[in-house]
């Protein structure tokens, strides 16, 4: 790597790269994490009838609502992978598991601390939690308009 100003310092332009790169990941992130929310609702509309008349009301509702949060789950799962791979392909941490570790606790907005990047790629941790927390908030909402749904129609 090569230094900057101070032994050690990562030139300027090395960081804007980085930090550019990290922020185009969050919004293709954050496209893809809406786009399959919206593909869940269109399968769950062009399903909800199918379901309903093979499996009966209440199992209907109980598979649409697990199907979305795995789908959901899965989805969290990629986008901790995705974080950690750019972390690691960055070579911003030591080795591929360390790296998904760090993204899961950043984009969860755990963040214990056990692990850091190096300065000043610190500040990818605050970029990590805040894209994970309003996926987070957008999954939450989606799962609980979909309960609802359910709620309204089984009972």
């Amino acid at each position: 790597m090569e230094g900057g100003p101070v032994a050690g310092t990562p030139p300027k332009r090395l960081v804007r790269r980085d930090f550019g790169l990290a922020l185009l990941l969050a919004v293709a992130q954050f496209g893809l994490h809406i786009l399959v929310i919206f593909e869940a609702a269109k399968w769950i509309l062009a399903a909800d009838h199918w379901l309903i008349e093979h499996l009966g009301r209440a199992l209907a509702a109980k598979v649409i609502i697990f199907a979305c949060f795995a789908v959901l789950l899965g989805l969290h799962f990629m986008e901790a992978v995705a974080w950690g791979l750019f972390l690691w392909h960055q070579r911003l941490s030591a080795n591929l598991t360390e790296a998904i570790y760090f993204s899961a606790a950043s984009i969860t907005g755990l963040g214990y601390g056990d692990v850091v990047l190096a300065s000043p790629w610190r500040l990818l941790g605050p970029v990590m939690a805040i894209t994970g927390l309003l996926m987070f908030g957008c999954s939450t909402a989606f799962l609980i308009v979909v309960i609802q749904k359910v709620w309204d129609h089984v009972l």
